[in-house]
């Protein structure tokens, strides 16, 4: 499975980059929106984790990007901002909603929902 994980926390994409049984997924990791852009604008990726607030283009843009232009990505919205709830992201058309803090396990489970959907 392909995955971009676009949010400007570090150490999220750290462990998930040295996590083992992860490894057999490919994963991209930008640490701003407007690189986040560039990224899903090629219709590669399975699976995009994208936090709401990052700079250049915030997750909301980039979550609209992908819905208007039919990419065939997963989008989950990671956020610790109080404004966008899980209803407030739904409406985006979020397929999957993380609150922060965040523990890895939660970003696993995702990946592994979708990992046996397609497979």
């Amino acid at each position: 499975m392909k995955i971009l994980f676009a949010d400007d926390t570090r150490g999220l994409l750290e462990l998930l980059e040295n996590r083992a049984d992860l490894k057999e997924h490919n994963i991209d990791g930008v640490f701003d929106g407007t690189k986040a852009l560039e990224l899903i604008k090629s219709d590669n990726y399975d699976l995009v984790f994208v936090d709401y607030n990052m700079p250049g283009v915030d997750g909301a843009d980039l979550i609209k990007y992908a819905k208007a232009n039919n990419l065939r990505a997963k989008m989950v919205m990671i956020t610790g901002d109080p404004d966008m709830d899980y209803f407030s992201a739904k409406t985006l058309g979020v397929d999957e909603y993380l609150a922060k803090p965040i523990k890895i396990e939660m970003v696993e489970n995702i990946i592994n929902k979708y990992t046996l959907k397609d497979g």
